[in-house]
């Protein structure tokens, strides 16, 4: 994985959320500052922390070896089948 590279995607993400928490707040009326902008401020960096990991994951599965990710299902499936043959006494 290439961390810098990495960094690069995420931090152009965190400016583009920045900048729509910045908006939020301007753009809230007087008196109204929190419930005019709360919500959306929490909804802003949730949606960016779940870009950020979907991005990290995506990039270390892109750098893993194929094998790395297998979750092994088919080697399951044969001892599964061998125990089956062996316990019915087939072989």
């Amino acid at each position: 994985m290439d961390r810098d590279a990495i960094k690069r995607e995420l931090r152009d993400q965190f400016e583009q959320s920045l900048d729509q928490a910045i908006d939020a707040v301007a753009k809230a009326p007087d008196g109204r500052w929190i419930a005019a902008s709360e919500w959306q401020i929490r909804e802003i960096f949730q949606k960016l922390m779940q870009q950020s990991y979907q991005t990290l994951l995506q990039k270390k599965l892109d750098a893993a070896p194929q094998a790395a990710f297998s979750p092994g299902w088919e080697q399951a499936a044969k001892q599964r089948h061998a125990r089956r043959q062996r316990a019915d006494g087939r072989r």
